[in-house]
C-alpha cells in the first residue's frame, strides 16, 4: 500500500512541478492561480464528489459512510486536541495560523487525488465524508482559531459551500437510487476527473510564490512539520487501527489516515488572507509540509499496514 501511494505521490509531484514552473515563469500568476483555485473549489471538486455517488446503492457502502463519519470525527478530535496542546498562546502572535496548520490537512488537493488513485471512485465516496466533516470544523473551529470569536449564524452561512451541497445532493441520489443518464453523467465525470491535475498545478504554482529558501532557515517550521506530518498521523494510526479488530474495513481506516497524513491545508493560507493574519508565514508552513509529505505519507501508511497485519 505504501508503495502504491508513493508511486501516486511521485506522479502528482511531476504535475506539481509543472505548476511550479508555470508559477515561476508567470504563466500562472497570482490572479490566475486564484481563479484556478476558485474553479477547482467551486466547480471541479464538487462535481467529482457528486459523480462519485453515482454508483449502485449498497447497504455495505451506506454502512461504510456512517463508519467513516465516526472515524473522521474521532480523527478531528485528535488533530484539534494536538493543535491546542502543542501551540501555546504565550508570546505567539501567529497562534491562529499555527493551530490551523496543525489541525487541517490538504484533503481536497492532495487527499482526494491520492484516494482516487489508490481506491478509485468508491474511495472518493468515503473521502467526501471526511471532507464534509473537514468543512464543518473548518468554518466553525477554524474561524475561531483565526479570529478568536465566531457566531452560530456566521458558521451556518459559511457552511453553504458547493462541496457540502454536492455531498448532500450525492447522498440523496445515492439513497434514492437515482442514476443520471449517460449523456449527463459522462461530461460531469470528465470535468470532475480534472481535479487531480488542476489541484497539483495550483499547489505547484502556490509553492512557486513561497519563499522556499527562507523556509529552510526557520527551525520552527520543521517542528510544526514534524507535528503535522508525523506526530498527529501516527497518533491517529494507533487510535484508528484497533477498529479493524471490531470488523471495520481496513480500507475505510486507510482513507481517514491518508486524509490526516496530508500536508497543511491550502485553506489555512486563504484564511490568513481573509482574516488579516500572517499569510506569508502560513504559505511557508504550507510549502514546508507539502514538500516533506512526499516522504512522510508513505511512511505513515507503511506503519498503518504493519499494525493492521499484526492485528487482523
Amino acid at each position: 500500500m505504501s508503495g502504491i501511494i508513493l508511486e501516486k505521490l511521485l506522479i502528482m509531484m511531476v504535475m506539481g512541478l509543472i505548476g511550479f514552473i508555470c508559477g515561476k515563469t508567470k504563466l500562472i500568476d497570482g490572479d490566475t492561480n486564484k481563479k484556478l483555485s476558485n474553479l477547482s473549489l467551486l466547480i471541479i471538486n464538487p462535481l467529482l464528489i457528486f459523480v462519485s455517488y453515482q454508483t449502485p446503492y449498497s447497504a455495505d457502502i451506506a454502512a461504510g459512510l456512517g463508519i467513516v463519519f465516526l472515524l473522521s470525527v474521532l480523527s478531528f478530535g485528535i488533530q484539534l486536541g494536538a493543535a491546542l496542546l502543542l501551540v501555546k498562546k504565550k508570546n505567539n502572535p501567529n497562534i491562529g495560523v499555527e493551530r490551523m496548520s496543525l489541525a487541517f490537512s490538504n484533503n481536497g488537493y492532495i487527499g482526494i487525488p491520492l484516494v482516487q488513485g489508490v481506491f478509485g471512485a468508491q474511495g472518493v465516496i468515503y473521502m467526501t465524508v471526511f471532507v464534509t466533516v473537514f468543512n464543518i470544523v473548518l468554518w466553525t473551529v477554524g474561524v475561531l482559531f483565526m479570529t478568536g470569536k465566531t457566531s452560530f449564524r456566521q458558521a451556518l452561512k459559511n457552511l453553504c459551500s458547493p462541496a457540502i451541497f454536492m455531498v448532500l445532493m450525492g447522498l440523496v441520489f445515492f439513497f434514492l437510487k437515482i442514476s443520471l443518464p449517460e449523456l449527463i453523467r459522462e461530461p460531469l465525470e470528465t470535468v470532475g476527473n480534472m481535479n487531480t491535475p488542476f489541484a497539483m498545478l495550483i499547489a505547484g504554482a502556490t509553492l512557486a510564490g513561497s519563499n522556499l529558501l527562507g523556509c529552510i532557515k526557520k527551525f520552527r517550521l520543521y517542528l510544526l512539520a514534524a507535528a503535522k506530518l508525523l506526530l498527529i498521523p501516527i497518533a491517529s494510526v494507533f487510535v484508528l487501527v484497533p477498529f479493524a479488530c471490531l470488523g471495520v474495513d481496513p480500507m475505510l481506516i486507510t482513507i481517514v489516515v491518508i486524509a490526516v497524513a496530508c500536508p497543511t491545508a491550502a485553506a489555512c493560507t486563504m484564511f490568513a488572507h481573509r482574516y488579516q493574519k500572517d499569510s506569508a508565514y502560513a504559505s511557508e508552513i504550507f510549502a514546508t509540509t507539502t514538500i516533506l509529505s512526499a516522504a512522510t505519507i508513505p511512511a505513515v501508511i507503511w506503519l498503518q499496514s504493519f499494525l493492521l497485519e499484526l492485528l487482523v
